[in-house]
């Protein structure tokens, strides 16, 4: 068990650092990828239209931004209740006219967003 357990170990390593040698080369500025920093945080509103909206409460969370805004949304996939689920984990790619958004949700089941938008705003309301 020790021997697998060492592979699997180094495996694991390995993929991390494929992944954030990935993630680099995105060349996404740092405040963008701090505008989606939700972990923890219970979706309280999600409004979709000209923009996506969503709200949050973020007694749960690592941060005091309450509101973010996809700018120019591309709705990809929307699966599951997401208000009133919480943010748990996101990926952020750059793309030629801005980013697409990644973000799994905690809840049952499982819910997920994907969005491609040309910007992203984050404010505190």
């Amino acid at each position: 068990m020790k021997k697998q357990s060492a592979e699997h170990t180094k495996k694991i390593e390995r993929v991390g650092q494929e992944y954030r040698a990935v993630m680099l080369k995105q060349n996404i500025p740092d405040d963008i990828l701090r505008r989606v920093q939700f972990h923890d945080c219970t979706v309280t509103e999600l409004l979709t239209g000209d923009e996506v909206v969503i709200r949050f409460d973020t007694r749960g969370g690592f941060t005091n931004i309450n509101k973010v805004t996809l700018v120019a949304p591309e709705i990809i996939k929307q699966e599951g209740e997401i208000a009133g689920s919480y943010w748990l984990y996101q990926e952020l790619y750059r793309i030629d006219n801005g980013y697409e958004l990644h973000v799994l949700f905690g809840g049952e089941p499982t819910p997920e967003l994907i969005v491609r938008c040309t910007d992203i705003l984050a404010e505190e309301e």
